[in-house]
């Protein structure tokens, strides 16, 4: 009988009459998937911070980029374009590594990462605005950076169809031009190699007054010029942030860029030697006013004479000394 009321009754399979015992390993398992950081209301923050992490991943493969390629003349496109393709090979690997980290974590890794970085600043109101000024200045660098990029792909394409026209150079249109500014002051152009250190060299021979075994060399400069920013930090690292990303190492990378390598030197090199030398430097260009820098120091001696030019050799700009005519 017993066994035919059990047959005829209502199937109650479907239901599980756990013991206590069951209860408690059920509760058990419980507490330990929040310790794991699987329970729901842990993994949301776990995420949150692994996002984080990511991030702070990322922005150090960049940066560490970044500070390779400023190690480097910017002659040397080859070794540049080199890092650039590192740095993308590095970070695809990064990311399909940190999506599979992300999924494993919890979280979407096909959400847009944007949004979820998004909402992470949101999260973290405390520190946005930090956040903030520094994606602004990643920005601000990365426009400067695509506009000098642009500009020397735009300056070989002039080169070229120059190359390409039958009519006069723009070398030899700049020098004409250029031979018109120099003729009341009886000046004329002496010739300086471009090897990148055309500005030091052209200094130097200025300074030598001319003489060809001075011990006065482009290394000399080089050196009086980092040794000068290096010793008046305030005076030229506003001008060094308004073209690079603050680090703290920013104004030693440079002077040691400025002292020790074949990098091209400017307006700010040609600042710090004419207050290192105490001499007044003027620059003279076919389509432009004579720049002096340094007045202060006329009296000290001739006025250190360059020349300026956009289209002297291949490379482009260029800077070459100026000696009398005879």
């Amino acid at each position: 009988a017993m066994g035919s009321a059990v047959a005829d009754g209502p199937d109650l399979s479907c239901f599980d009459f756990g013991s206590d015992s069951e209860d408690g390993e059920a509760r058990a398992l419980s507490s330990a998937k929040r310790a794991a950081g699987t329970d729901p209301a842990t993994g949301a923050a776990d995420v949150k911070k692994l996002i984080k992490s990511h991030r702070q991943e990322e922005q150090k493969l960049r940066t560490e980029a970044k500070e390779k390629k400023f190690s480097l003349p910017k002659a040397d496109r080859a070794a540049r374009a080199a890092i650039d393709d590192e740095l993308e090979r590095l970070l695809a690997e990064m990311q399909h590594r940190q999506a599979a980290e992300l999924a494993e974590a919890g979280g979407d890794p096909s959400s847009d990462a944007a949004g979820a970085l998004a909402q992470l600043s949101l999260s973290e109101s405390s520190s946005g605005a930090g956040a903030g000024s520094s994606a602004r200045k990643g920005s601000k660098a990365a426009k400067q950076r695509v506009k000098r990029e642009d500009e020397e792909r735009n300056r070989e394409k002039r080169m070229q169809a120059v190359k390409a026209n039958a009519g006069p150079s723009l070398r030899e249109e700049e020098l004409r031009r250029l031979a018109k500014v120099l003729a009341p002051h009886a000046l004329r152009v002496y010739d300086i190699a471009a090897d990148g250190h055309c500005l030091y060299r052209s200094l130097a021979h200025q300074l030598a007054d001319g003489a060809d075994d001075s011990a006065i060399d482009f290394k000399y400069c080089r050196k009086l010029a980092a040794d000068h920013i290096r010793s008046h930090p305030d005076d030229f690292l506003p001008y060094l942030l308004a073209e690079h990303d603050f680090s703290d190492g920013l104004l030693d990378s440079y002077c040691s860029q400025v002292e020790g390598s074949s990098e091209w030197g400017g307006q700010l090199e040609i600042t710090a030697i004419a207050h290192a030398t105490r001499r007044a430097v003027v620059v003279f260009s076919a389509d432009a006013p004579e720049l002096l820098t340094g007045a202060e120091y006329e009296a000290n001696g001739p006025r250190l004479k360059l020349a300026y030019h956009r289209h002297y050799y291949g490379l482009g700009e260029h800077y070459n000394s100026l000696v009398p005519i005879h």
